[in-house]
């Protein structure tokens, strides 16, 4: 059996650079090590946090419920109590005191979804902005106006800046930014 014999000459390796040189330095892989922690410590939190999703989840969910419950005050005028929009610290939606019928929707595996009601989820830190009395009411017309005028609904998250749902007066409904 003849024995394969290695080339010492391989064009990975320069021959001109000693062998005690074909490494990174401590300098360099510290430096590397110092950034890639700057990096993770950076990015992580933005990744494995909300960082306000959930507030802009529930912003576009109240602008979809409240032209909901307008189109329905337009649609269906012979009851006023039914157009009758609460809204709590956790909840927004027609008063179910009242007596109305409220819409639902079967999504599959018997969940059932009210087509005109946010309820926020209480470990979110996210929470509607509402008077000390605990909770405000507003109807529709038939005409789609707010019997408050313009009214502002605000969405307080964890930060420091709340999220505006408008109503104006002649019943328009948008996010501001």
């Amino acid at each position: 059996m003849s024995k394969l014999k290695l080339k010492k000459s391989s064009p990975l390796i320069n021959k001109n650079i000693p062998a005690a040189n074909h490494g990174f330095t401590l300098i360099e892989l510290v430096l590397v090590i110092i950034l890639l922690g700057i990096l993770a410590a950076t990015v992580a939190p933005k990744m494995l946090g909300s960082n306000g999703f959930e507030e802009y989840g529930y912003r576009s969910e109240v602008v979809t419920k409240l032209r909901a419950i307008q189109l329905r005050a337009m649609q269906q005028t012979n009851n006023d109590s039914c157009h009758m929009v609460t809204i709590s610290k956790l909840r927004l939606g027609i008063d179910q005191n009242n007596g109305c019928v409220i819409i639902t929707t079967n999504v599959g595996n018997n969940i059932i979804v009210d087509a005109t009601t946010v309820i926020i989820n209480s470990n979110n830190g996210i929470e509607f902005e509402v008077p000390p009395t605990g909770s405000y009411s507003f109807t529709f017309n038939s005409l789609g106006i707010p019997s408050s005028g313009e009214t502002n609904i605000n969405i307080k998250g964890e930060g420091a800046t709340s999220l505006v749902v408008r109503i104006e007066a002649q019943g328009y409904i948008h996010a501001l930014l």
